[in-house]
């Protein structure tokens, strides 16, 4: 016993001051990610893909909606794998665009009910609004074309 108290001891004299150690930028960077979870953006294009295949193909057979199902687990993946290849590199836009000021806030806003509250909802109004700008740049089509053709004219 007399043995154990020293070897915790000298233990805890390495271990508190490796935990005490603040957090590297980088590190800083790869917990916002962490929270932000950009990889959901594969799950927004799954649900995307899902959601065009069911307006082309509203009442498929059986057969129909396994390959549908399997087709979108292949999506799945290769978006995933799309995502990780350019993590390092959002990683190094962060780095390079925010301070480490700016990132300590990010981070404590982050971590804060109303931070995760945001990573939740904001991809439903990026959703939402994207839809909507489609329907308005849509909508304007004929104004520009005949704008651009007005502007061509000899």
């Amino acid at each position: 016993m007399k043995r154990v108290f020293p070897i915790l001891l000298c233990s805890l004299a390495v271990l508190i001051p490796a935990a005490a150690q603040p957090r590297s930028k980088q590190q800083k960077i790869e917990r916002i990610l962490e929270i932000t979870n950009p990889d959901t953006v594969v799950t927004e294009v799954v649900t995307q893909v899902d959601g065009m295949m069911r307006q082309i193909q509203p009442n498929p057979t059986a057969q129909q909606r396994a390959r549908r199902s399997e087709a979108l687990d292949k999506i799945g993946k290769l978006a995933k794998q799309r995502m990780l290849k350019v993590r390092p590199e959002l990683a190094a836009e962060y780095a390079a665009t925010f301070t480490d000021e700016e990132i300590d806030g990010m981070l404590a806003f982050y971590e804060t009910p109303a931070g995760k509250a945001t990573v939740t909802k904001i991809p439903i109004i990026n959703n939402r609004m994207a839809g909507l700008i489609q329907r308005e740049v849509n909508a304007l089509g004929p104004e520009i074309d005949k704008l651009a053709q007005d502007a061509l004219k000899p």
